[in-house]
């Protein structure tokens, strides 16, 4: 396989209803057998592909303007390797979760929450590991200050957003 040629395919798929709370990640049967021992971890990092990104206008941005709800009213116009946004040339998504159940029969881990949409598919998937994901000195730039130091704190930073946006 040359450099320009790369091949990924789906290990499985998010499957999602918001409405419900459920967030769970179904792994291809062939697959299953790599979540043996994930079920020891509290947090796994999920590496997914933004399929509904994926097409030649999305893929060619390269800066982003104008995105309040995410990044705030006053944030500069910002290149999307400096953003989490789903649209870059190649869409890869990145989400850490936390692991509440794993059925390996069924290849199944349930999740609270994590910010794929159903049917997503899934490329990988890599234990949350501190020593290696938790940067203790890492920081926003100053017009990100106001964003949630942690995940837990996002979730009701998110709740409220999304309340504010409704309105």
């Amino acid at each position: 396989m040359s450099n320009n040629n790369l091949q990924l395919q789906p290990i499985g798929f998010a499957n999602v209803n918001e409405k419900q709370g459920k967030y769970e990640i179904r792994i291809e049967e062939r697959f299953r057998s790599a979540l043996k021992e994930l079920d020891k971890f509290t947090h796994v990092n999920i590496l997914w592909w933004a399929h509904l990104n994926d097409n030649d206008e999305k893929r060619s941005i390269t800066q982003i303007e104008n995105f309040p709800f995410f990044y705030g009213k006053n944030t500069p116009i910002m290149g999307v390797f400096a953003t989490r946004a789903e649209y870059r040339p190649n869409p890869i998504a990145l989400s850490s979760a936390k692991i509440l159940h794993i059925d390996l029969e069924e290849g199944l881990i349930r999740s609270p929450y994590f910010d794929a949409l159903d049917g997503t598919p899934i490329l990988d998937l890599k234990p949350y590991l501190p020593m290696t994901d938790l940067i203790k000195t890492a920081d926003y730039p100053d017009y990100l200050q106001h964003w949630p130091r942690s995940s837990e704190e996002a979730i009701e930073w998110w709740e409220k957003l999304a309340q504010e946006d409704d309105l």
